[in-house]
């Protein structure tokens, strides 16, 4: 089986990548693996057939079960089965509750390592005599994806009572008996004692596998209760039915809030509305206030009036707060949701969100939903964690993780492209302030490197915005998180040089090189270090030396291209090899939209003298800066280009 790549890296195909990604979506939209089809269970027939055992045995579920692993839970001598799954429950546990006469024999084996036996003994070999017949097993490690069964091994005896004689086969190479006239059961065989071990079942194995969930009632109604909150941006931007722009941030400063996406056409939507408009009395005890935005005018060849509007709810006799939803609120809020929600769907209509307090999103509703329930998810808001995190399962249960953090990162990447900044790094900021390393503890943890690549983005968000000062900091404590990741070193090396430390860049530069003399990566470092230190004929002489080392290094080829067009020194500015080494840059991957590249053609272009092709060039890198948010090309591009930008471009 093929392994999902853990890191996009440039030895790993484009190909399979691309392929993975659309895989990966398919199931974030609601596709599984099998085609919706359902599990299967085949039994040997033994005449060479497999016979399709599913439903007999309770095994065809619907669920997009991935993992399975076999052990005997309650220890009653037949199998039970535990499925990992895509799709909810997550976790699945079926107790085997075949009841039958028959008699059990199950083995435990312990190798001993003196005597040249791992102690799990993997790959030992059990013969067991019973009435004359012989019965093998082998002891396997791993027998399904990303699972791992009981090492116990199980063999059925029908009626005998007790097994003629146990024979081991160690994978040290030694044979050893064990007594004879075991009785059925479960037995620990430790090497080199000959004797059989009786062992007895944990009691809260029995307790877990006796609780029974309370499976929910089919519905309509798609409610998803966050197990956290999430924060929606600030000034998240309606209009109201006079033509104001309002923002939800104004609303919930009061208190929760309510909003509910409707439109005039839709049936359901109406009758959503005569129930809120039922309860009035009820939302205002509650404190509980309504915004019904209006999605009408967001179809193209829909155009309905504030007074068709007013008309239509008037009808229904609802009378909370009115509005028009536009394109950028329903565009953040189905990016914002699908950051946090694995499983990606559209927003359809209605849809009704329950905001706390201060813009935290607590409850998404899709479909239509019963009063009763918006007041009950009411009452429960900012309770805990504890609370929060069983209002969030549809399933009654034990629970194997208690914390479940939403991945900061992927939701400050939405801030990001959204364009909203400072949300981006009050969303890390917060993160770190509730997740800490002890200082002095074990930095090569999981949560150390997870923490790391937090520090990491809020030092490149820093960067973006220009404070050198902070940027560094965040750089530091990565590194300091995960001191082997050599792109945090690398980046931590060129912030130096950014807030201004450039002899401490350039040394710690020059060591990354002599530990790693081989690499391009730290020595394209070290050229950007000089180029950023001003010492550009050291720049120079790097780059080419990357270039002679191999002529498609892009960094190089970029910086080089960068000096021959901007240097202060006259002797390194040089139009002609500027254009050369960006026209050989424009024709990587991607070039084309790509901000970056687009400036440093142009500034070569101005550097020969092509001035129509500089702006052009130049005026592109812009636009694409602006669409992909790239706030550092955005800075380039005004400090070196002010005249080359169109006006009304750079006031919007």
């Amino acid at each position: 089986m093929s392994q999902s790549p853990l890191s996009q890296t440039k030895d790993v195909n484009d190909d399979y990548l691309e392929s993975f990604a659309k895989l990966a979506q398919r199931i974030r939209s609601g596709n599984s693996f099998s085609g919706n089809e359902r599990n299967c269970a085949f039994m040997n027939s033994r005449d060479g057939t497999f016979t399709d055992a599913s439903y007999s045995l309770g095994l065809d579920l619907i669920d997009d079960s991935r993992g399975m692993a076999v052990m005997d839970l309650d220890k009653d001598g037949d199998p039970d089965y535990l499925l990992t799954n895509r799709t909810a429950p997550r976790f699945r546990i079926l107790r085997n509750d075949i009841n039958t006469e028959n008699n059990w024999l199950v083995i435990n084996l312990i190798g001993d390592p003196k005597k040249g036996c791992p102690r799990d003994a993997i790959g030992a070999r059990v013969e067991v005599n019973v009435d004359g017949r012989k019965i093998f097993r082998t002891l396997y490690a791993g027998d399904s994806f990303l699972s791992q069964s009981s090492k116990s091994l199980r063999f059925g005896l029908g009626q005998s009572t007790k097994v003629d004689d146990i024979k081991v086969q160690w994978p040290s190479g030694h044979d050893e008996v064990f007594d004879i006239g075991l009785e059925a059961g479960e037995f620990i065989l430790r090497q080199g004692t000959g004797k059989a071990e009786p062992t007895k079942a944990p009691a809260f194995l029995k307790e877990w596998v006796s609780l029974s969930p309370v499976i929910v009632e089919s519905s309509d109604e798609l409610r998803i209760r966050l197990s956290q909150p999430l924060k929606l941006p600030k000034e998240l931007e309606f209009v109201d039915l006079e033509g104001n722009k309002r923002f939800i941030d104004e609303l919930t400063k009061n208190g929760p809030v309510l909003v509910n996406l409707w439109a005039s056409w839709c049936a359901p939507c109406i009758d959503e509305l005569r129930d809120f408009a039922e309860k009035t009395s009820t939302f205002k005890k509650e404190g509980l206030e309504l915004l019904a935005l209006s999605v009408d005018n967001l179809y193209e060849g829909i155009n309905v009036s504030p007074d068709e509007i007013i008309k239509k709810v008037k009808s229904v006799g609802y009378q909370g707060r009115l509005g028009f939803a536009n394109d950028d609120l329903i565009a953040a809020l189905d990016s914002l949701i699908r950051e946090s929600i694995y499983r990606h769907t559209e927003i359809p209509i209605p849809t009704s969100l329950l905001i706390d307090r201060d813009s935290w999103l607590t409850v998404i509703y899709k479909g239509k939903v019963a009063v009763s329930q918006i007041i009950s998810d009411k009452s429960k808001m900012g309770l805990g964690p504890n609370v929060a995190r069983k209002e969030a399962s549809p399933f009654e249960g034990l629970w194997a993780q208690k914390d479940f953090v939403r991945n900061p990162i992927a939701v400050s990447n939405f801030y990001l492209e959204a364009g909203y900044f400072e949300e981006a790094k009050e969303h890390l900021s917060s993160f770190l302030s509730n997740h800490k390393v002890i200082p002095g503890s074990d930095t090569g943890t999981r949560k150390s490197a997870q923490l790391a690549q937090v520090h990491y983005k809020l030092a490149e968000i820093f960067s973006l915005s220009g404070d050198n000062a902070s940027a560094l900091s965040q750089f530091k404590a990565a590194c300091h998180l995960n001191p082997n990741d050599q792109r945090m070193l690398l980046r931590k090396v060129y912030s130096l040089a950014e807030a201004g430390e450039s002899k401490k860049a350039e040394i710690e530069a020059k060591v990354l090189c002599e530990k790693f003399p081989s690499s391009i990566n730290h020595l394209t470092l070290l050229g950007d270090v000089y180029t950023a230190n001003g010492e550009e004929q050291k720049a120079v002489e790097v780059y080419n030396q990357i270039i002679r080392k191999n002529a498609k290094t892009i960094p190089a080829l970029r910086g080089l291209s960068w000096l021959h067009s901007r240097a202060e020194t006259p002797d390194i500015r040089d139009g002609v090899k500027a254009v050369r080494l960006a026209e050989f840059l424009m024709k990587s991957p991607g070039a084309n939209n790509n901000p970056d590249f687009n400036m440093i053609i142009g500034s070569a272009y101005k550097e020969l003298g092509d001035e129509n092709k500089s702006i052009n060039y130049i005026n592109k890198s812009y636009e694409l800066a602006l669409d992909q948010f790239a706030l550092d090309v955005i800075r380039e591009l005004k400090k070196n280009f002010p005249d080359m930008i169109p006006r009304q471009k750079e006031e919007s």
